[in-house]
């Protein structure tokens, strides 16, 4: 299976439309991988930084592919394209028909690159490990502690989080200089994308309003 999905490096992903992730798998193991313990699948839209996190229980494929599943019945836009690392856990008989069948490209990072899985292994420390931490993690009370904790932080993150993006860089002798553009939340990046029916955007805007009005209420 990992000889039939193509290989997509770093450099990539200019351009690309909203609908294509990038995933990850982030580790609640603690100081030791022996044993069992939970995982969170991390996905993150390269176009405009709209942000999914689910628990998992363990690693198994279909547990994994379950997860994928959820997250894209979560993302307000048709998910195109999903980018993982070379893991056994994606590229597995449960995953790589899945997105066949879907019609959703699967493609990978080159092994032992972590920069071609740049914006997910960015987005594992500022959102998963800022919110959880690096403990273990192997009950269901966790479980369910986990599926809770990112059910609030997917519109934290999305709604009121902005986010820059790089623009350009220039090397200048020995330094390199970045223009990054104007910071947006994802949110605001999403319908500035054009990608939604009106529909979808009603619906997206009616869920921005509660929860803005909730944290109003709550002084956030």
């Amino acid at each position: 299976i990992q000889r039939q999905v193509p290989v997509r490096t770093f450099s990539e992903w200019a351009q690309v439309r909203p609908g294509s992730l990038q995933a990850d798998l982030v580790a609640h193991c603690g100081e030791t991988t022996a044993g069992f313990y939970l995982h969170t699948l991390l996905a993150i839209d390269v176009a405009t930084g709209w942000t999914e996190c689910e628990a998992v229980w363990g690693k198994g494929k279909e547990r994994v592919g379950g997860g994928v599943h959820r997250v894209r019945q979560c993302l307000p836009f048709p998910l195109r394209e999903l980018h993982t690392d070379n893991g056994s856990e994606f590229l597995n008989h449960v995953l790589f028909p899945y997105c066949q069948r879907e019609g959703i490209r699967l493609t990978r990072g080159r092994p032992y690159r972590k920069n071609d899985q740049a914006y997910a292994e960015q987005r594992n420390g500022w959102v998963v490990r800022r919110l959880v931490g690096y403990q273990r993690f192997a009950s269901q009370a966790a479980f369910q502690h986990l599926q809770a904790v990112y059910s609030a932080a997917r519109l934290w993150v999305n709604f009121f989080q902005p986010m820059s993006k790089l623009v350009s860089k220039e090397r200048v002798g020995a330094k390199v200089r970045k223009r990054y553009d104007e910071p947006r939340t994802p949110y605001q990046r999403v319908l500035a994308a054009g990608v939604l029916n009106d529909e979808q955007r009603q619906a997206l805007e009616r869920l921005y309003r509660a929860t803005a009005r909730f944290s109003d209420l709550l002084g956030i």
